[in-house]
């Protein structure tokens, strides 16, 4: 290379160039360098496209997916440029300009520790994507440990590039970090936080990528899109975007439904509010035309079964067929606790809460199933001689009464 760059130094001087001939061959020189260093990258390139790239073809598309897509191979195809420079610089820099060497030689190891620092981070990038085809992702998602990964990785790259300057030992800067301890907790609180916060839920598994969550002191409610360092990102079911931070979900209480959805039912908790005013006993030939009716079975059959005595109220029997017909409900869970049960009396009527899980945990599916339930049983309540609590209606029946 060097006996090249004398011919274009000679090559100079027969066309008659004296006049800064020094500095002119140096232009000279570093251009050519710098196509050699351009031309090395691209057949580098050439090589992963051609090589590399059609042997992972035949990879598990994990790895291929992971290592192509990231773009691992075109960083490291940045090696070659820097290679070649560095190798050009005894050589370029001469005579006058041998003393350019040194800062020459500072600003190319600069260069070389930011593209080492780059290929790290994109290898980060492929161990990320490797493991987000694993059956563990989603309960253990690692975002929060690449990104402190990433985080050290170019902290470290600063450090070495001020000592690379400063022509300092890494280990001298690192001496004085001890008394900015205060400053960089000060400034990087939050990423700290978070990074705790992302191993503890990663850790208990508290969370995790498609989890269903509810937060209300930060208004989330809906599906988690990423766990990130620092924040977490939701969707909520208005189709709002909510970034919370990642350690409001340690500190704060917040609830997570994905219990729900893993276990195939979702909970249904309506109560039908009766008016006590319609509440009565049955005489036993209605009792027997009831039961028969609405139960398939005599009376004394039907008693037995339900644990009753005579006389029985017209509450107790559509209590019974209430409970009767969510535990037959094609759409109520089996292995779950079902039950129609009557709670505390209110101003407003007596409530028959139906209690049951959907097999249906999606929302409009649970809605439709929830609704259709309520539906059917206030409209049966009047062929048992009841009447749902209606405040408009009980205030006219007393003005008219009046």
């Amino acid at each position: 290379m060097s006996i090249k760059f004398d011919s274009i130094k000679s090559w100079l001087q027969s066309l008659g160039v004296d006049q800064h001939l020094n500095l002119v061959t140096l232009l000279i020189d570093f251009a050519i360098v710098l196509v050699i260093a351009f031309l090395a990258y691209q057949i580098l390139k050439l090589i992963i496209n051609r090589g590399v790239h059609r042997a992972l073809k035949h990879a598990p598309e994990r790895w291929y997916s992971a290592l192509v897509t990231t773009g691992f191979f075109w960083r490291c195809a940045n090696l070659a440029p820097v290679i070649v420079l560095y190798s050009a610089i005894p050589v370029v820099f001469t005579g006058d300009y041998k003393s350019w060497q040194e800062p020459a030689s500072t600003v190319v190891a600069v260069y070389l520790t930011w593209v080492i620092t780059s290929i790290l981070t994109a290898l980060t990038n492929v161990i990320e994507c490797a493991y987000e085809y694993s059956s563990k992702a989603k309960e253990v998602p690692i975002t929060g440990v690449v990104q402190v990964a990433k985080l050290i990785i170019v902290l470290t790259a600063i450090i070495i590039s001020v000592a690379i300057i400063m022509n300092k030992s890494p280990l001298y800067l690192l001496s004085g970090i001890g008394a900015m301890t205060a400053i960089v907790m000060l400034v990087f609180r939050d990423t700290l936080m978070g990074f705790v916060a992302g191993v503890q839920l990663a850790t208990n598994r508290m969370v995790a990528i498609g989890d269903w969550i509810e937060v209300p002191a930060h208004l989330v409610d809906g599906v988690v899109l990423e766990i990130g360092l620092i924040t977490v990102k939701v969707e909520n079911w208005d189709k709002t975007i909510v970034y919370l931070p990642t350690y409001a979900l340690i500190h704060e209480s917040f609830k997570n439904w994905q219990g729900m959805v893993n276990t195939g039912g979702r909970r249904i908790k309506r109560a039908l509010m009766i008016d006590l005013d319609t509440s009565e006993l049955v005489d036993d030939e209605t009792l027997s035309e009831w039961t028969e009716t609405y139960f398939q079975q005599n009376v004394d059959d039907w008693l037995a079964q339900n644990e009753l005595q005579k006389p029985v109220s017209n509450l107790t029997v559509f209590r019974v067929y209430a409970n009767q017909f969510l535990q037959q409900h094609p759409k109520i869970h089996k292995q779950m606790t079902t039950i129609a049960r009557l709670l505390e009396p209110t101003p407003a009527g007596i409530p028959l809460e139906l209690y049951g899980f959907s097999t249906d945990t999606n929302w409009t599916g649970y809605e439709a199933i929830q609704s259709s339930i309520t539906e059917t049983l206030y409209t049966s309540m009047r062929n048992f001689g009841l009447r749902h609590y209606q405040y408009l209606h009980k205030t006219a029946s007393k003005s008219v009464k009046e």
